[in-house]
């Protein structure tokens, strides 16, 4: 995935540029075709799907030992994305698909494995992660090549939830904060507690009343909490810009833009210290899905407010804003402007 700042309008569509992203990511050729094959508008079950479908996962094939393992995590846990129940679970990817989901969905695993089996599960696990995450990444920045913005928000989504060990969304986002478990999260839902920008606001005391805790829990809990990067967005249109026609080039066609003004930041009193240092990413993209602008940076770029001036070449029209840090859930927004 890139790191710096880019406009859609200036993407490269040449094969060479495709040919960058996949030695970025040292993805094999397989692969990268499996992944290129991705729609333009993909499901969160799409993308995780070609993402554990490379043929670099064939290096942990499953054992007879783990096949009862990974049936009953399919057949009997309420995972998003089982495979259909006259699938003899069997190849590697299966493995893959089956194990992220189990864990992002914090059901813990069933048992089913002996304590060898176990260990050498435990083993792969490290690896496994580690190639999801290039194989996502590589999605992001081949949609991206395409201009492809809603596919990116999608492969961003799942990237952020296997990253956070939690779906965006769903109603488990307060087990990110350690020392939250199933009991103490329950608790807190019933209250009406259901993310952790809401936990930050509460006051101490309100927190040890709620989970039955004894000070200074409170104050530690609130501690813990405090580098949650609670981020901001402003945008502001600003108005037409018809690019001039360089004098070399007098009969070239230059497509009007509208200037629009978009603020990022956080509302944190201090740098956010959330995962040590997050990335951040905005996301621009017309009503029909088009990538019209993508900036990625570090949260430290945003101190303070980042100002970024972005020229669309749409007009009339509605856009859609997504920005959030890359692996924390919970940071999403999610707006709609019009464009005059």
């Amino acid at each position: 995935m890139a790191t710096s700042s880019s406009a859609a309008s200036n993407t490269s569509k040449n094969p060479p540029e495709l040919h960058a992203i996949q030695l970025r990511h040292k993805v094999a050729a397989p692969t990268f075709r499996a992944l290129t094959g991705i729609t333009s508008s993909p499901d969160r079950r799409e993308v995780l799907h070609r993402a554990c479908q490379a043929i670099e996962f064939r290096s942990f094939p499953i054992r007879q030992t783990e096949r009862a393992f990974f049936r009953h995590i399919n057949d009997h846990l309420p995972i998003a994305y089982p495979l259909p129940a006259t699938t003899t679970i069997a190849e590697p990817w299966h493995k893959a698909f089956l194990l992220v989901q189990v864990e992002v969905q914090r059901l813990g695993w069933p048992p089913k494995l002996s304590a060898e089996a176990r260990r050498l599960l435990l083993q792969e696990r490290p690896r496994i992660y580690q190639l999801l995450d290039r194989f996502l990444r590589c999605l992001v920045d081949v949609l991206g090549h395409r201009r492809h913005g809603r596919g990116i928000v999608v492969a961003l989504d799942v990237l952020r939830s296997v990253k956070a060990g939690v779906w965006e969304g769903a109603d488990n986002e307060l087990l990110q904060v350690e020392g939250i478990g199933p009991a103490k999260m329950k608790r807190l839902v019933d209250a009406g507690v259901k993310s952790i920008r809401q936990l930050a606001r509460l006051e101490f005391y309100h927190i040890e009343r709620l989970l039955s805790r004894n000070p200074p829990f409170g104050h530690q809990l609130l501690h813990l909490v405090s580098g949650f990067p609670l981020l901001s967005l402003h945008f502001d249109p600003i108005g037409p810009y018809s690019p001039p026609a360089a004098p070399s080039r007098p009969n070239d066609n230059h497509q009007p833009l509208f200037i629009v003004r978009f603020v990022i930041g956080y509302d944190n009193e201090k740098e956010p210290s959330w995962n040590k240092s997050s990335w951040v990413t905005l996301v621009v993209e017309s009503e029909t899905g088009e990538l019209l602008w993508f900036w990625r940076g570090s949260v430290k770029r945003i101190a303070g407010g980042k100002e970024l001036i972005v020229g669309l070449g749409v007009r009339g029209a509605k856009i859609k804003v997504s920005l959030a840090c890359e692996e924390i859930v919970g940071t999403l927004i999610r707006v709609e402007h019009d464009v005059p």
